[in-house]
């Protein structure tokens, strides 16, 4: 049977493992919402440029089928 020391030992070095763990899972967690954040106002563009895309090329059919 374990003593309480060894009890001790084992449930704190997997206290400290886990709490390592959650601390490099946060920063991983903040690198990616910089990333995300960084899509954001190259995405917003893009979707600005396909709608306009799509009316122009709606009013060249449009233009085309006259």
């Amino acid at each position: 049977m374990a003593t309480p020391q060894e009890i001790y030992d084992e449930t704190k070095t997997r206290l400290d493992l886990n709490m390592a763990k959650l601390k490099m899972l946060e920063r991983e967690i903040q690198q990616k919402n910089a990333e995300k954040n960084q899509l954001m106002q190259p995405i917003l563009e893009d979707q600005g440029a396909i709608k306009q895309l799509e009316k122009l090329i709606e009013v060249e059919e449009t233009v085309k089928s006259n």
